[in-house]
């Protein structure tokens, strides 16, 4: 049991220390990838599967795990995070920079590239609209 504790407690001052090391810097997105299109059209399974990564990656550490932008580390690191539950937090971003910033990681979030496939980033990007009730970015 102390085993569990302790491993838990060095992953999270892991996680916490990744996120106050890293400088916050103006993450600059082309056009190009800002107009991607998420080719996986949201249905049940791609939500399901989306909710699933979402909480598997530790996206919900900071996001929240209902989305509403207030997980324990972004508490803990003072991070601005939006609440993905209101449709206004999607009208900023394209589904290619949602993909982008995912892949890639914005400010203190870290990238998930070769840690989730393409694939998989979309699917998370499919559960960031569901939260908020909506099919894909406004901006889009």
């Amino acid at each position: 049991m102390w085993k569990r504790v302790t491993l838990a407690c060095i992953v999270f001052c892991f996680v916490l220390s990744g996120c106050q090391k890293k400088a916050v810097t103006e993450t600059r997105i082309s056009a190009e990838e800002a107009s991607r299109k998420n080719p996986i059209d949201p249905n049940p399974a791609s939500i399901a599967e989306g909710q699933r990564l979402y909480h598997a990656t530790d996206c919900a550490l900071c996001h929240g795990k209902d989305g509403e932008g207030k997980g324990v580390l972004a508490k803990d690191v003072s991070m601005n995070t939006h609440d993905w539950r209101h449709p206004a937090s999607l009208e900023h971003f394209t589904d290619g920079e949602l993909f982008y910033i995912i892949e890639k990681g914005k400010g203190r979030m870290p990238g998930y590239s070769g840690r989730e496939t393409p694939e998989q980033v979309w699917q998370i990007i499919d559960y960031i609209h569901s939260m908020a009730g909506t099919q894909t970015s406004p901006k889009s």
